[in-house]
């Protein structure tokens, strides 16, 4: 070694030891962050619109049950009623923001509802033995029979019209689909290695339900039950369209798209309202779907 070559051979490992000694960090994001930017945008405006509805007792609108025959059919931008007003004068904000009310929760609960029996029906028969997963699934293969919409329109003319029996409807339509995707993740998800060292360590087949199986599927079903949240409201807009959802003057989206069919004749523009509403719930839950689902697939970045 030369004395020129002494001073270069510290000096080119202090170069190069920062790079080497920089970890490679993995950094966790929260699951908004994780979602693309359609989905959260399209979260955000359902979060709006869903505050909006909640707090509607405390905003300034009319009573969406009342209204003035002289007011009837007003146009856009009328003194007190910026949308205009329906056949009976009742105030088209108020009845929005009422029937959206109305419609979220008929689209929210029978999710929920569906969820929570199709996934404990779908777990069970992806770790159950082959007669029990046969009995379960042939279940919910008698429940795809059926279409959606004819079976919500049985029930609705059996049981009789209203918001119990619309949620009624709306939760058995559901539950197969969310069953079968939840026996399909779990079917997968049974033979990983978790669950195999799970079951070698003397775990009973409840715990592994509940402690390994159900937190790993779950994530997957909620993707898929958010998406259909959207197609929830759309049906129960239609059952009110042909008056078999929730009865007038209760305001639903379908049911005040029904009573504005005589503003076709003088405003489109109002009757048209309903449907925009219904159109853009409609829009926004798979989107927010489609995004836990991407979400789901990426957990997390290098840094």
């Amino acid at each position: 070694m030369t004395a020129d070559d002494s001073p270069r051979m510290p000096a080119l490992a202090s170069a190069q030891s920062p790079a080497a000694a920089t970890p490679v960090r993995f950094r966790r994001r929260s699951l908004f962050s994780r979602m693309p930017l359609r989905s959260r945008v399209a979260l955000l405006i359902i979060a709006a619109m869903a505050l909006v509805v909640l707090a509607a007792p405390l905003l300034p609108l009319s009573d969406p049950l009342s209204g003035s025959l002289g007011e009837r059919l007003l146009p856009f931008f009328s003194p007190g009623h910026p949308l205009g007003t329906d056949t009976q004068g009742r105030d088209m904000v108020s009845r929005l923001v009422y029937g959206t009310r109305t419609s979220l929760f008929a689209g929210v609960v029978p999710i929920v509802i569906a969820t929570v029996i199709g996934l404990l029906i779908g777990t069970v028969a992806g770790l159950a033995g082959r007669t029990v997963n046969t009995v379960l699934m042939r279940g919910v293969d008698l429940l795809f029979a059926f279409p959606g919409v004819l079976l919500s329109l049985l029930l609705a003319i059996t049981l009789g019209v209203g918001l119990g029996t619309l949620i009624l409807a709306l939760s058995l339509v559901w539950i197969a689909p969310v069953a079968r995707i939840a026996e399909t993740e779990v079917a997968r998800i049974r033979e990983l290695d978790f669950v195999t060292a799970a079951r070698a360590s003397g775990a009973g087949q409840p715990a592994i339900l509940f402690r390994q199986v159900i937190p790993v599927s779950l994530p997957a079903v909620l993707a898929y039950s958010t998406s259909l949240v959207g197609a929830n409201v759309a049906i129960s807009g239609g059952l009110g369209f042909i008056g078999l959802g929730v009865p007038s003057p209760q305001p639903e989206l379908g049911s005040i798209l029904y009573e504005m069919q005589a503003a076709i004749y003088v405003d489109v523009s109002l009757a048209i309202l309903p449907v925009l509403v219904i159109l853009l719930l409609s829009m926004l839950f798979p989107l927010v779907g489609d995004g836990v689902r991407d979400a789901i697939a990426g957990r997390g970045t290098a840094s």
